[in-house]
C-alpha cells in the first residue's frame, strides 16, 4: 500500500543502543511507508573527511569520486534486501543539489524509491555524539528521539561482547548519551522533535502511532493506514519486553545505577527508588 505523505523533509530517528530504534525504524517502514534500512554509520565519519574531495559543486569529478567512495560502504550491500542495488551513475544523475547534503538525499532517496517510499530516514545511534553536525546537515529534518529506561538498556548490553562490563559503565554512558540527546532537542523546533518511550510504545502502541502519524504528517484520508495499524501493531510489539531488571537485579545494583543516572530517569518519567533532593552518599 502506497501511503501519502503531506512532508517530504528527511527522519532522523535518534536513540542510544538497545533502546528500540530498531523495531521503530520497521515499523515507520512497514506501516507508514517510510524509505529507511539499516544503519547508516557512514553520514558522519564522510563529513569529516570533506576537504578531501574538494569543489563538488564545480567539479564533476570531484562529486563523482565522493559518490564512487560512498557507494563501497557496507549499507549497501546490507539493504539488499530491500532491492536496492548500488548504481554510483545513477546516484550521480539523482543529485540535484551538489553538495554532501545533496549526495546523502540521492543515496538515501534510492533506498526510499525502491520501497516506493515518498520520503527517507535513517538511525544510527553513534549519531548522538554528532548531533551539532547532523543538524548542520538536514536542518529541516524530523528527529524522533526512542529512550528507553536506562535500567533495562544495560541488562541488555551488559551481556554483549561491546557492552559495558559493570552497572556503573552502563549508567554513566547511558545517562550521559541520552542527555546529549535531551539538550539537543531542546535547541530544535517544537515542530521538529518528537520523544517516544520504548515502554509507551509496548503499552499503548495506538496512542504512541497517532502522535507520530501526526508529527510525520502521514495523509490517510480514507482511513487504510490508520485501520492496519490497529489491527497489526499491537500484535507485533512484546509488551513483556520491559522491566527486565526489576526481575534480576539486586536492591545494591538497583542502587547503584540509580546513583549515577537517577536524575535522566526522572526527566523520562521513569521510577526511582532514590527520591529528588535525597540522593544517598
Amino acid at each position: 500500500m502506497h501511503i501519502v505523505h503531506k512532508s517530504r523533509v528527511p527522519i532522523q530517528v535518534i536513540g542510544y543502543g538497545s533502546s528500540g530504534t530498531s523495531i521503530f525504524c520497521q515499523l515507520l517502514r512497514e506501516k507508514l511507508g517510510v524509505g529507511i534500512g539499516t544503519e547508516s554509520q557512514f553520514v558522519i565519519r564522510y563529513y569529516h573527511a570533506l576537504s578531501e574531495y574538494g569543489d563538488l559543486n564545480d567539479d564533476d569529478g570531484n562529486l563523482r569520486r565522493l559518490i564512487a567512495d560512498l557507494a563501497r560502504e557496507r549499507w549497501f550491500e546490507r539493504n539488499r534486501k530491500f532491492g536496492l542495488t548500488c548504481d554510483p551513475e545513477n546516484i550521480f544523475a539523482s543529485v540535484q543539489q551538489r553538495s554532501y547534503r545533496g549526495v546523502l538525499d540521492a543515496i538515501f532517496g534510492q533506498l526510499a524509491d525502491r520501497l516506493d517510499a515518498e520520503r527517507w530516514g535513517d538511525k544510527t545511534p553513534e549519531y548522538i555524539h554528532s548531533l551539532a553536525i547532523l543538524w548542520e546537515l538536514f536542518p529541516d529534518a524530523k528527529y524522533i528521539h526512542v529512550v528507553r529506561d536506562g535500567r533495562d538498556v544495560a541488562h541488555s548490553v551488559m551481556s554483549r561482547y561491546w557492552g559495558p562490563k559493570n552497572i556503573y559503565t552502563a549508567a554513566s554512558e547511558w545517562a550521559a548519551q541520552v542527555g546529549l540527546v535531551r539538550d539537543f532537542l531542546q535547541t530544535v523546533p517544537a515542530e521538529q522533535r518528537l520523544e517516544v518511550r520504548y515502554e509507551d510504545l509496548l503499552a499503548e502502541p495506538i496512542g504512541v502511532f497517532r502522535k507520530v502519524i501526526d508529527f510525520l504528517e502521514v495523509d490517510d484520508p480514507d482511513g487504510r493506514v490508520w485501520q492496519r495499524i490497529e489491527q497489526t501493531v499491537p500484535k507485533e510489539l512484546n509488551r513483556e519486553n520491559c522491566d527486565k531488571w526489576k526481575r534480576s537485579w539486586s536492591p545494591s545494583q538497583r542502587l547503584a545505577y540509580e546513583r549515577i543516572a537517577c536524575d535522566v530517569l526522572r526527566h523520562y518519567g521513569y521510577e526511582t527508588q532514590i527520591q529528588e533532593g535525597s540522593l544517598p552518599r
